[in-house]
């Protein structure tokens, strides 16, 4: 039994690190090779929600690694805290990769290496381990309506400031005022209406509803599912 639990403990450290590894150093990869993916700064690189979503994520699992090792009384005291905002950038960091696999990465052309290591690191290694690392973990939380709805914040706050930026006609970095198509509200489809524009389908406003909606179903599936195994 004390053995299974090492091990255990040891295998939650080690998704820990490499969600670390995964989303630094993909960011940190993506800011290299800005200039080779056509973006006109590196510094632009941190205005999409991947590069956001994975720095928020690594910053967070490198505090839970090295804080109790520092200072395990305040890492006692803000654990709750932690966990909680473990859960929000576990959902943000799903949505990430659910976003790149369905929407952006058939519709990309070459020019932006989506399956390049770099980008793998970013969309897809580090949202598997950090899901497998949520559910494995068994620290115990109050999962409810309220923290379930945390989840939205990180990405309404991101559509509500890119919105802004898209009007004073701000440069994500391609030429482009807007991070990705389904958030361009200046679109043949605009943003309540229609088109046969590839991939410009619907306008924005529909797509933003769609992605709250999966947003908070994910949400909801994983407090559901978290709540289910911790009371076994």
């Amino acid at each position: 039994m004390i053995k299974n639990i090492e091990n255990k403990k040891w295998l939650l450290c080690t998704l820990k690190l490499l969600v670390v590894i995964c989303s630094i150093g993909g960011v940190v990869m993506g800011i290299i090779f800005a200039k080779r993916d056509g973006y006109s700064h590196w510094s632009r690189r941190i205005a999409y929600f991947t590069a956001q979503s994975n720095i928020w994520i690594g910053s967070l699992f490198l505090i839970i690694l090295i804080l109790p090792i520092v200072n395990n009384c305040a890492y006692v005291k803000y654990k709750r805290l932690l966990y909680t905002i473990k859960y929000v950038f576990t959902v943000s960091i799903t949505m990430t990769a659910l976003v790149f696999c369905c929407f952006l990465a058939p519709f990309a052309d070459e020019s932006y290496h989506v399956w390049s290591i770099m980008s793998l690191f970013t969309h897809v290694f580090s949202p598997a381990f950090a899901v497998a690392d949520f559910f494995l973990d068994d620290y115990k939380i109050a999962f409810n309506i309220k923290t379930t709805f945390l989840a939205l914040i990180p990405p309404l706050i991101y559509v509500i400031v890119t919105a802004i930026l898209s009007v004073f006609n701000f440069d994500f970095g391609r030429g482009e005022n807007y991070p990705y198509f389904f958030m361009n509200h200046f679109s043949p489809a605009g943003v309540f209406g229609f088109s046969s524009v590839k991939p410009f389908f619907v306008g924005s406003f529909y797509w933003i509803l769609l992605l709250a909606l999966l947003t908070t179903s994910i949400a909801f599936l994983y407090a559901k599912i978290k709540n289910k195994s911790l009371s076994r």
